[in-house]
């Protein structure tokens, strides 16, 4: 029988996939590899295309794109004619608060597919979904089903899971404050997403946590269960006698920890939120795509008037802090 840790390496390895997101993903992940050569290490895809979400014509495949040097690859990319941006302006700015997000067109004419890319280094990869992680931003999206479908060779490969694995398993240490007196798998992975989600700014209605949940439970549940499994093995967790496959927490939450985790979100906000002005540069067509993924969310027409469409980093920010207000209040976004 496989040890805890090693059973659940390979349940993140095997979960299921749905095939037709897969095959088109996959060749988007080809084509990005033809046109950035060996400046490519590796392709992890995730977000609601991943898990068939909401997703609708309009969304785009989301991607984390792991590189060996920003310079190289961007000139690579200037090469084949998927950027537009400098080469040297876009590294320069993706080694500020990597990752830096990249709009890329990698399908054919006849079958275009949009891709968000999340661009950073292999090494920061590792690093940000490990304990030494600067914020919450590539490990809020990475506890959530994804997976590898490019990599420059199977140690590669192998090194991106180690990556996925850490996601996972750093989610006890953020997510304690939270969660219920007894919980199970199902709660657990419920919890998450309702923390996660609710400490970044998102245009998401009322619910969406519990509807990705519905919709992740089978792929998340069986991991989530073998990472209960493991804490209790470790001495974190308590099984309860009564119930099988729920757990208690064996160390109670001190309010220096509370404090500490709460300080984590906030700095993970501050340093989302300042990325913001980078990806204005580095994200060709940011404001229509936002006005696409506002208008799937909230299911209203959202229509610029033609001041805020030529300044609007001047003057979307009403718009943006009546949103903030209705969100607080529980309204729609």
């Amino acid at each position: 029988m496989s040890s805890p840790p090693a059973a659940l390496r390979e349940a993140i390895r095997a979960r299921a996939r749905p095939p037709s997101a897969r095959a088109a993903a996959a060749a988007a992940a080809q084509a990005l590899a033809q046109a950035a050569g060996a400046e490519l290490r590796g392709v992890v895809f995730f977000g609601s295309r991943r898990t068939e979400a909401g997703a609708d014509p309009w969304s785009a495949y989301d991607f984390f794109v792991l590189t060996r040097a920003y310079r190289a690859f961007y000139l690579a990319l200037r090469k084949a004619g998927k950027v537009r941006r400098s080469p040297g302006v876009l590294a320069l700015l993706n080694a500020l608060l990597p990752p830096s997000q990249v709009s890329l067109w990698l399908g054919t004419p006849d079958a275009p597919l949009h891709a968000k890319c999340s661009v950073l280094s292999f090494a920061a990869f590792l690093q940000e979904t490990s304990r030494r992680r600067h914020d919450h931003f590539c490990i809020g999206r990475l506890f959530q089903p994804s997976e590898i479908v490019h990599a420059a060779d199977e140690a590669t490969a192998e090194r991106i899971l180690d990556g996925l694995v850490s996601a996972h398993e750093e989610t006890y240490r953020w997510v304690r404050p939270w969660l219920p007196a007894r919980f199970d798998a199902d709660a657990y992975g419920r919890t998450l997403l309702q923390v996660s989600m609710a400490r970044e700014i998102r245009p998401e209605p009322p619910g969406r946590a519990d509807a990705l949940w519905e919709v992740q439970r089978r792929e998340q549940g069986p991991v989530y269960a073998l990472l209960l499994e493991e804490l209790a093995a470790g001495g974190e967790l308590r099984p309860s006698p009564d119930s099988p496959g729920t757990y208690e927490l064996v160390r109670p939450v001190s309010a220096t920890e509370r404090v500490r985790i709460q300080a984590y979100f906030a700095w993970s906000l501050v340093r989302a939120t300042a990325r913001w002005g980078k990806h204005v540069f580095t994200f060709e067509g940011w404001l229509d795509y936002i006005l696409r993924k506002a208008r799937r969310h909230v299911g209203e027409e959202i229509v610029l008037t033609p001041r805020e469409r030529r300044w609007p980093l001047l003057f979307l920010w009403p718009r943006f802090f009546r949103y903030l207000r209705r969100r607080g209040r529980g309204g729609p976004p």
